[in-house]
C-alpha cells in the first residue's frame, strides 16, 4: 500500500510523523508531501485555515481541524524521525494548558490526554537534543519528572513554547537555570491584567525572550508599558501583533531593530521613531 502525507507545516509535523511510523510498521510505503505520486490513502495536516481546500486527501486533521484526532494506536507510536531532516526527538510530556484564552488556538483542539508522560515514549536516544511541544509545561503536577529525565539523558532542550510565568517560582527558576537549552527561553506576557503574577515571575526567571501580545486587549499606552518593564528585569522583549495592523506592525520593527537602548526610555524612543 501507498500512502501519501500532506502540510502546510514549514518544519515538521508531529501527527504524520507518527501515522508514517504506523503505516510502515504495517510495510507500507509512506511519501511526503509528493501530490503527484499515485496512492492508495492520504492524509492532510493543516496549520493554517487559508490552506482548508489546498489538499486532496482523505482524512483531514491538524490545527485547522480541531476536533481530529488521532486513532489511540497512531497516538502512541514513537515518530518516524526517517519522515524529516531531523536533529532532535520532538513531542509532548504535557498536552493540557488550563488558562483558556480567546486569542490561542489550544483551547479548540480539545485533545483527550490530559496525561504527564515521559520523554521515553518519544524520545530517541541517537539525539542528544529533544525539542518539547508541551503546551504548559509548569501546569504539570510532574514537570520536575521530565526535566529529570532530560537532566539523566544529558539532553539540550530546544524551547519550543515556552514557560509560564504565571506558575514561576523559586523551584522551577532554577530547574530552567540547569537545564541546558538551545537558543533562548521564551516566556509570555499577553494580557495587562496579569501584571502583577508575570512581574513577580519575571524577577526570578532566567533571562528571556518575552513574547508581548499586542493589539488585543491593550492600549499603545500599555504595550511600551509591558516592553518597558521586560526591559528593566533583563529580558528581551519579541512583539506578537494580534491584527498584524500597520501601526502593530511598526512597533514591532521599532521593538525589534533595538534602537531604544539609545535612549532612556522605551516611551521617549517610541515618540522620536514614531
Amino acid at each position: 500500500m501507498r500512502v501519501n502525507l500532506y502540510t502546510d507545516a514549514p518544519k515538521h509535523n508531529l501527527a504524520l510523523m507518527k501515522i508514517s511510523a504506523w503505516h510502515k510498521e504495517q510495510d507500507d510505503e509512506v511519501c511526503l508531501n509528493m501530490p503527484i505520486m499515485p496512492c492508495d490513502y492520504s492524509y492532510a495536516s493543516v496549520l493554517y485555515y487559508k490552506n482548508i481546500n489546498l489538499y486532496h486527501a482523505d482524512e483531514y486533521g491538524g490545527p485547522a481541524f480541531p476536533s481530529f484526532c488521532l486513532p489511540h494506536e497512531i497516538e502512541t507510536m514513537k515518530p518516524d524521525y526517517d519522515l524529516y531532516d531531523m536533529d532532535c526527538s520532538l513531542g509532548y510530556t504535557y498536552r493540557p494548558c488550563f488558562r483558556g484564552c480567546d486569542f490561542c488556538k489550544v483551547k479548540e483542539m480539545n485533545h483527550p490526554d490530559k496525561k504527564h508522560h515521559s520523554i521515553w515514549e518519544f524520545h530517541d536516544p541517537i539525539f542528544r537534543k529533544i525539542r518539547l511541544l508541551n503546551n504548559n509545561t509548569f501546569a504539570d503536577k510532574q514537570w520536575k519528572e521530565t526535566f529529570e529525565e532530560i537532566w539523566d539523558a544529558k539532553l539540550t532542550v530546544i524551547d519550543e513554547n515556552g514557560y509560564d510565568l504565571r506558575l514561576m517560582d523559586e523551584e522551577k527558576a532554577e530547574a530552567l537555570r540547569k537545564t541546558k537549552f538551545q537558543g533562548q527561553i521564551h516566556y509570555a506576557w499577553d494580557r495587562i491584567k496579569d501584571e502583577h503574577q508575570i512581574l513577580e515571575g519575571l524577577k526570578i526567571a532566567p533571562k528571556g525572550m518575552v513574547y508581548v501580545l499586542i493589539g488585543y486587549d491593550t492600549t499603545e499606552e500599555e504595550d511600551i508599558y509591558r516592553v518597558q518593564k521586560i526591559v528593566d528585569l533583563g529580558h528581551d522583549p519579541y512583539i506578537m501583533p494580534y491584527h498584524q495592523s500597520p501601526n502593530e506592525m511598526r512597533f514591532k520593527r521599532f521593538v525589534g531593530l533595538f534602537m531604544w537602548r539609545k535612549y532612556q526610555t522605551i516611551k521617549e524612543a517610541w515618540s522620536n521613531y514614531a
